[in-house]
């Protein structure tokens, strides 16, 4: 079987026009023929059209009978569309690496159209919805009541950058799985995963009065020693890595592991049903250490931290009044506007002058 596509660059490769590569694997083969197309660019606030000069790249993509047996046609047409966006970052970063040519980045699915024809051995042309979530209509729009929780979170990543961060991490993981990017979305997993167990440890540190001296040791200890001697013991319960069971022991297994063998041993591929169960891995152990410490009283009754007892990263408290009241008199604000402490509370105090 011989299945055909045209991808768009957002990008010009220097390649002369007509070449073809061809790579052969173990379980397919791909010929990539590189030609230019016109791409038209917004360039200006009146959204006028600009033309440049990109490349179109023809991919057969030739599977092995054995590596799509039984599989069903949308199946092969999925596996077709990621192989390709896979082998061609592939090809890409060794561009970059023999060429250094900077400006070529990889693509990920959201690089594509909505909708791709695919021809299926020079004959039957299937279109492949490449997004369908695209397509549905948004959800509820942010208000600007809720937009507050951005300010907030603003706020955190200037006073605590080292919570904010484990949140971060995890943002952007299920941006990679929604572009299909799956070693990326693992290694941000398990980045947000340490972030996450390295504030734990320093919680209950200081919920149980620990001074900086014994904050700086505590940041040298081994990660995994930190889980299973000093969390497991905080807490009251197993957190082997080797438990036959258990969020501890999934989490390991599916994401912990992985991840070290993208790191260690270069491993360059990760499937969707990977990418996915190390999300719910995740999850469920993160979810697990929270409730353990809910259990232990550390939470409040809402399952937040009480963050005031972290060190700020700046000298003493950020008052937002002066930076509301500049914003105020240049009447980018109402003087009715209502705003967050560090802890996130919406405070109720107006700003006005005249009150």
């Amino acid at each position: 079987m011989k299945l055909s596509v045209d991808m768009h660059l957002p990008f010009k490769l220097p390649i002369k026009e007509g070449i073809n590569h061809v790579s052969g694997y173990e379980d397919l083969d791909l010929m990539f023929t590189f030609k230019s197309y016109q791409r038209q660019t917004v360039i200006n606030e009146k959204y006028l059209l600009d033309e440049m000069e990109c490349t179109l790249v023809k991919i057969d993509y030739m599977p092995h009978d054995s590596y799509i047996d039984g599989m069903k046609m949308d199946e092969v047409l999925r596996l077709m569309v990621l192989d390709s966006i896979e082998f061609l970052n592939r090809f890409f970063d060794a561009l970059r690496i023999n060429f250094g040519l900077s400006n070529i980045y990889n693509i990920t699915i959201n690089d594509l159209p909505i909708v791709l024809d695919i021809e299926i051995d020079d004959n039957s042309v299937y279109q492949y919805l490449t997004r369908p979530q695209d397509v549905v209509a948004p959800g509820e729009l942010i208000t600007i009541e809720k937009l507050s929780a951005v300010g907030s979170s603003l706020q955190m990543l200037d006073m605590y950058p080292t919570i904010f961060l484990f949140e971060k991490f995890f943002a952007n993981a299920q941006t990679h799985l929604y572009k299909e990017e799956m070693i990326e979305a693992v290694i941000d997993l398990q980045t947000s995963f340490e972030n996450f167990i390295r504030n734990t440890h320093k919680l209950l540190l200081l919920h149980n009065r620990a001074n900086q001296d014994e904050l700086n040791k505590a940041a040298t200890i081994a990660f995994r020693n930190v889980i299973e001697d000093h969390l497991g013991r905080y807490l009251g319960v197993s957190m082997k890595f080797n438990d036959p069971s258990g969020p501890i022991s999934d989490w390991y297994k599916n994401l912990y592991m992985i991840r070290n063998e993208i790191i260690h041993s270069g491993r360059l591929h990760v499937t969707g049903e990977e990418g996915y169960k190390a999300f719910d891995v995740y999850v469920n152990a993160r979810n697990y250490i929270t409730d353990l410490l809910d259990t232990a009283g550390i939470l409040n009754e809402n399952k937040k931290v009480d963050i005031s007892i972290f060190p700020k990263n700046t000298k003493g408290m950020i008052d937002p009044k002066p930076i509301i009241e500049r914003l105020q008199e240049r009447g980018l604000i109402s003087k009715e506007v209502k705003y967050l402490n560090s802890s996130g509370d919406e405070t109720e105090e107006s700003l006005d002058k005249d009150e």
